[in-house]
C-alpha cells in the first residue's frame, strides 16, 4: 500500500510534511510513502528527519499551485505542480490508496474531481471532517465545502457515506445521523431540508435522528452531520473560531491578574486536557468521500503531527474498505440523478 503526500503543500512543507509523513511511517508498518515535490527539498528534509529507510518514493514536481491561484486554472496550467502530480499518481498506481495535501483545497479538490474518478452512483464527492466532541468522541461534518448548491439527493447520499465513514473507519456500531437546521423540529428550516428530511427518515440504513442546531455540532450527541456544502462550511468555520476565541480571552484574562495566574498554574492539567480534546492537530484531517481513492485534506498551517495522523488514517481507510463499502450503499439506494 503506498499513501500519496504533496510535499510541497502547506505553510510548513517541505520539511514539516516530510517529517509527519516519516513519522508515520516510524508508528506503522504495511505501507509505503510517495513524497511529491521538488526532490531535492525533499531530500534536505529527509536527512534533517535522519530518516535512510526504504519506505519512501521521491516523484520530482518543479511547480506549487498556491491559495492565490484559481484552482481550476492551475490544475490545467500547472500539470507539473505537486498537487496534480501526486493525483496521477494516486489514479495511476494500483498501490496508490490515499492522498494527502495541506495546498490549496481548491485545487486538490478539483484536482481529485477533474483527474480521478468518482464511486459509481456517487453524485456528488462530500468534503467530511471529523471534529472532536465534549464527550470525547467524533462527530463528522458533511458538506464542509465542497458544493456550495445541492440537491436533496446529495444530501441523503453525503448521510449515507457519513454513517458508512463513522462504521467502517472509526468504529461506531450504530451512528446517528442529524440534519443542520435552526431548529430540532420537523417543520424547522429551509426548502431544501424540508425536501430531505422525509427522505432521510425513509431510510432504512441509516439512523436518523432528525434536525439539529449548529450550537450542538460538538455535543456528542450526534455521529455525522449532514448540511450542503454552504452552511456546513459556515458552521464549521464558526466552531474554530469560537473554540480559537475561547482560548484568546482565557489566556488573555488570565495574564491580566495575578490571582487568575496562580489559579492557571493549579488547572493547567485540566487545561491540558481540554486543548487536546478540540484541538484539530490531533484529529488528522477531512477525507472528500465519494471518490474511487481516498483524498485527505489536511489544514494549510498544518506542522508535523497532523501531517502523521492524515497518513495514518489514509491507511486506515485503505484497510477499511470504505471505498467499497460506500459503493455498495450507494447502489443499494437505487438509481441517482447527478
Amino acid at each position: 500500500m503506498k499513501i500519496i503526500v504533496d510535499a510541497y503543500g502547506g505553510d510548513f512543507s517541505p520539511s514539516e510534511v516530510v517529517k509527519g509523513a516519516v513519522d508515520a511511517l516510524k508508528e506503522k508498518e504495511g505501507f509505503r510513502v510517495v513524497l511529491v515535490g521538488k526532490e531535492e527539498g525533499i531530500r534536505e528534509s529527509l536527512a534533517a528527519c535522519g530518516y535512510s529507510g526504504d519506505r519512501v518514493e521521491i516523484v520530482d514536481a518543479r511547480d506549487v499551485i498556491t491559495c492565490e491561484e484559481s484552482p481550476t486554472e492551475a490544475i490545467r496550467k500547472k500539470p507539473d505542480s505537486s498537487i496534480c502530480r501526486a493525483i496521477r499518481v494516486l489514479k495511476e498506481d494500483p498501490d496508490a490508496a490515499a492522498f494527502v495535501s495541506a495546498g490549496s483545497t481548491g485545487a486538490v479538490l478539483t484536482g481529485a474531481v477533474l483527474l480521478t474518478k468518482r464511486i459509481a452512483g456517487v453524485s456528488r464527492p462530500a468534503l467530511a471532517p471529523v471534529l472532536p466532541t465534549v464527550k470525547g468522541t467524533q462527530v463528522m461534518l458533511l458538506d464542509s465545502g465542497a458544493n456550495v448548491d445541492c440537491k436533496a439527493i446529495n444530501l441523503v447520499q453525503f448521510a449515507v457515506m457519513g454513517s458508512a465513514y463513522m462504521k467502517e473507519v472509526l468504529g461506531v456500531a450504530k451512528p446517528r445521523v442529524a440534519l443542520l437546521s435552526n431548529g430540532p423540529e420537523e417543520k424547522k428550516g429551509c426548502l431544501l431540508t424540508h425536501e430531505v428530511y422525509p427522505l432521510l427518515k425513509e431510510r432504512k440504513d441509516i439512523c436518523f435522528v432528525g434536525n439539529m442546531e449548529a450550537r450542538d455540532i460538538l455535543s456528542g450527541e450526534y455521529d455525522v452531520v449532514v448540511a450542503d456544502g454552504f452552511y456546513g462550511n459556515i458552521a464549521l468555520k464558526s466552531t474554530e473560531g469560537a473554540v480559537n476565541a475561547l482560548f484568546t480571552v482565557l489566556k488573555r484574562e488570565i495574564k491580566a491578574s495575578k490571582k487568575a495566574s496562580v489559579g492557571a498554574l493549579l488547572m493547567k492539567g485540566a487545561f491540558r486536557k481540554v486543548k487536546n480534546l478540540l484541538d484539530y492537530n490531533k484529529q488528522g484531517g477531512a477525507v472528500l468521500l465519494g471518490m474511487e481513492k481516498t483524498v485527505i485534506k489536511i489544514h494549510g498551517a498544518s506542522k508535523a503531527e497532523p501531517v502523521k495522523n492524515a497518513v495514518l488514517q489514509g491507511v486506515a481507510e485503505a484497510e477499511s474498505g470504505l471505498c467499497e463499502v460506500i459503493r455498495k450503499a450507494v447502489a443499494e439506494g437505487g438509481e441517482t440523478p447527478v
